[in-house]
């Protein structure tokens, strides 16, 4: 084999990886995006709540056209969300809002993001409304 065709090779081989590799990427960055502005906007929803401001609510939708949430503000949408169509999203309750003392009404929500082998949990705790990410293990 000479220079050439080793060069010609591995520059075959890099032009295969790079047109592979950013679509992955770009998957994983819409889930963990999706995720953390869902987390920021529940807790945009709890401080506007216990300030007061009851109408401002977070609805979860499933639908065909994908996942997403809706940020609720005086009744008016606010903003839509949608999660990419090659991921499912689980959730125990599909409306999210808090009481004044900053607790989740009615109670406690898990809010599971599932993308192929990656799992992300969002975690309203029931007794004082803290909203935790989970990713993989247990990381933050």
């Amino acid at each position: 084999m000479t220079l050439v065709e080793l060069v010609i090779t591995i520059s075959i081989i890099l032009l295969i990886a790079t047109i592979y590799f950013p679509k992955v990427n770009i998957e994983k960055y819409q889930v963990n995006s999706f995720t953390k502005q869902l987390c920021s906007d529940i807790r945009y929803v709890r401080n506007l709540n216990k300030m007061g401001n009851t109408n401002t609510y977070i609805y979860l939708n499933k639908s065909e056209e994908g996942s997403s949430f809706t940020l609720n503000e005086n009744r008016k949408d606010i903003k839509k969300v949608y999660l990419p169509k090659t991921c499912k999203i689980d959730y125990t309750r599909p409306m999210i809002k808090f009481k004044a003392d900053g607790t989740p009404y009615p109670s406690g929500t898990t809010i599971r993001i599932i993308y192929k082998d990656t799992k992300k949990e969002i975690t309203i705790v029931p007794i004082s409304g803290r909203v935790l990410i989970k990713e993989g293990k247990y990381e933050m």
